[in-house]
């Protein structure tokens, strides 16, 4: 049990110091959290509507309106549209979110080493083939699929936030947790 808390934990320490590098420290996505100098009245505007905080893609069909079709779609077909991710209160709960963030993690980090356990000694290439795989489709299962309907300026950026800590923790998982002892290996 001391060794999955450890574990888990090493791999939570992974994934959690590279979102930080991810997001902050060489700031991957920041082409989809760009400045405009049109900021305040932006935002000034949406107050003065009384945009409740949520997040909206506008323009879209009312959808109280009985019975719509495609047609009703086409109107905006081939005009500017967007995605707004409103909240009506800034806060400075930095700590909660990083707490939340790294506890989420280690939760991960924990799923995993029971996945991995069930595979049981791998080798080298094997465990960077299985976490390639796993990383790849959790980067198709949300991100990918998400970006073909609604396009995002960072998805090479999620596809290495995936990626990146998978195959850091298959090393890991190949050379210290669940190698391929040597006479297994001459068998295989």
């Amino acid at each position: 049990m001391k060794k999955l808390v450890l574990q888990s934990l090493i791999i939570a320490l992974i994934v959690f110091f590279w979102q930080f590098i991810s997001n902050a420290g060489a700031n991957f996505h920041k082409a989809s959290m760009q400045y405009t100098d049109k900021q305040d009245t932006v935002l000034a505007f949406m107050q003065s509507v009384g945009l409740k905080q949520g997040e909206y893609l506008i323009p879209q069909v009312d959808p109280s309106k009985p019975n719509t079709s495609m047609k009703d779609w086409e109107q905006y077909f081939g005009k500017p549209w967007m995605f707004v991710r409103y909240y009506e209160n800034r806060s400075n709960g930095m700590a909660m979110s990083m707490v939340r963030g790294f506890i989420t993690d280690w939760i991960f980090g924990l799923i995993l080493l029971m996945f991995l356990g069930v595979i049981g000694p791998v080798t080298l290439k094997k465990s960077f083939a299985i976490h390639f795989g796993l990383a790849l489709m959790m980067f198709i299962m949300v991100p990918y699929t998400n970006h073909i309907w609604y396009p995002k300026a960072d998805i090479f950026a999620s596809l290495l936030d995936c990626v990146v800590p998978m195959l850091i923790i298959a090393l890991l998982n190949a050379k210290y947790w669940h190698p391929i002892s040597a006479s297994t290996e001459q068998t295989l």
